[in-house]
């Protein structure tokens, strides 16, 4: 069977064309193409990211899909992503639709969060909530066969067995344009995920799937499965061997909550390193609760890795027991320090807006950033109830949200405040935080001592404009030198950069007067 799929574009319904970095790119796809392709089916991708020449992204993701339609000819398009990607969702099955009549199946988050709605409002032909692998290829097998049997038009597949992780193929990005990804838009990734290198080319690895834990703002409430080491480093030899990635980012909830998987996977690439000439950086991120060490630490950085991040989200006690975050603020205070003296670089984000927030618990978060966080990055930003978590159902209950396809259709627009805080008051606070997380404020500053321009023709610069520019200053903690490269407009006149320092890994703010 002829199965396309089709990933999402980055902001679709807020602007275009947005460049999509590989860092960022949804490996569930990945996944599916693999297991589709080791199933026996023929797998195609399209991936209307990083294209331009449109007036807009709606006339773009027209054309495009039309035309890999007629050229493929499927008999099978997968579609899937977050509550956030409805506009794109829907555009696409409108265009699937008048094109012929092939089956469309939709997964992702959107149906594994909110099925019954997701489907009457989207109405694909198929559903799949949760892990697809083995549902989609039973899928395209049946319809291959001419039958039904499997899932009744309309119908959803809930596949509660939780299988073994190393079972899976590994993922397949080469239908997606991996290789164009990483040549030509990497310096498209965030800030964090590119500090370490003047040159970034940034890879992602899945070690584990789900999360035990239960926050009320989130929708990834599954048990824990880590996959083992030796399929990990594995998957990390075959990658590395092909797409000579420098900087890998591990996608795990709780990648160091057991600490001593942490300390065989620092060993494991240490060796490799050494081995096979690996040449990267990695980052991690965890849970509060995986009591981190400094030997450890230490044996991680001396591994190449250059940060972590812990989920935090509130510094109030009252806002974290809401959330149901399980953790204490003085864990994080203690990982602070830890990661300082380990000189790896720490972040999290501190989530305004609860529906236990007040004027003193906005305070008090605010407090602990200026007092904890000038060096780290710990960002700020705002609360969003979407389908499928228990803050959004509290919000139901008060009587918000009553149409739901009216609240998908303004999901990226809606400003909605759940707080008991005064609507104008709320508004303040939310624009002085927008300025604390604008402006970089407290954070300590370098001048710049070199800004060479590197030369540059690729897509992104003919876009957007300006040059790219090597830009050398001295960390002003440790005072080593640190590099960065940036795409500038004017190189001439006052700029400030926000980056992060290689070897000590703290914040900082590199400033031309």
């Amino acid at each position: 069977m002829r199965v396309l799929l089709v990933i999402p574009t980055f902001k679709y319904a807020i602007a275009y064309p947005e460049f999509l970095s590989i860092s960022d790119f949804p490996t569930g796809f990945a996944y599916i193409a693999a297991a589709l392709k080791q199933a026996g089916h023929e797998v195609f991708g399209l991936n209307p990211n990083n294209i331009v020449g449109y007036v807009s992204a709606e006339f773009m993701l027209k054309d495009v899909l039309t035309k890999r339609l007629k050229e493929i000819q499927p008999e099978l398009v997968g579609l899937g992503g977050l509550c956030t990607d409805y506009k794109f969702l829907k555009d696409a099955i409108g265009i699937i639709r008048a094109f012929n009549p092939v089956p469309i199946v939709l997964g992702g988050q959107i149906v594994t969060n909110d099925a019954e709605d997701a489907m009457k409002i989207l109405q694909p032909d198929y559903g799949i909530a949760g892990e697809g692998e083995w549902a989609i290829t039973q899928l395209a097998a049946h319809l291959a066969e001419g039958s039904d049997n499997f899932l009744g038009k309309g119908q959803v597949s809930f596949d509660q067995v939780k299988r073994d992780i190393d079972s899976y193929p590994l993922p397949d990005y080469e239908p997606f344009g991996i290789q164009d990804m990483l040549d030509n838009f990497s310096m498209a990734t965030r800030l964090l995920y590119r500090y370490s290198r003047p040159d970034p080319r940034p890879f992602g690895i899945v070690t584990a799937r789900g999360c035990p834990f239960s926050c009320t703002f989130c929708t990834a409430h599954q048990s824990y499965r880590p996959r083992s080491m030796p399929a990990i480093i594995e998957e990390l030899r075959i990658t590395y061997e092909r797409y000579h990635y420098n900087i890998l980012i591990i996608l795990d909830e709780l990648f160091a909550v057991n600490k001593e998987r942490m300390n065989e996977f620092s060993e494991a690439v240490i060796e490799c390193k050494s081995k096979y000439g690996w040449d990267f950086d990695w980052m991690f991120q965890t849970h509060a609760s995986a009591k981190l060490d400094l030997e450890s630490l230490k044996l991680a950085k001396k591994a190449g890795c250059f940060f972590f991040s812990y989920g935090l989200e509130s510094a109030s006690p009252v806002v974290l027991k809401s959330m149901d975050k399980k953790i204490q603020v003085c864990q994080v205070i203690e990982a602070i320090k830890l990661a300082e003296e380990a000189k790896i670089g720490f972040g999290a984000n501190l989530i305004f807006g609860d529906i236990a927030e007040t004027r003193e618990t906005y305070a008090e978060s605010i407090a602990f950033w200026l007092t904890y966080c000038k060096s780290s990055f710990v960002f700020l930003s705002s609360l969003s109830p979407y389908p499928g978590s228990a803050v959004f159902e509290a919000c139901r209950k008060k009587g918000m949200f009553k149409d739901k396809q009216k609240y998908y259709e303004t999901i990226d627009q809606a400003q909605v405040n759940i707080t008991s805080i005064p609507d104008r008051d709320y508004a303040g606070l939310k624009q002085m935080t927008q300025a604390l997380e604008g402006t970089w404020l407290f954070t300590k500053s370098s001048q710049i001592l070199k800004c060479e321009e590197v030369p540059d023709d690729g897509l992104l610069l003919r876009y957007l404009g300006g040059d790219y520019y090597k830009i050398t200053a001295q960390c002003p903690y440790c005072e080593s030198e640190v590099v960065y490269k940036e795409r500038l407009a004017d190189a001439k006149t006052f700029f400030w950069i926000g980056t992060g320092c290689p070897e000590c890994g703290r914040k900082i703010k590199v400033v031309k007067e």
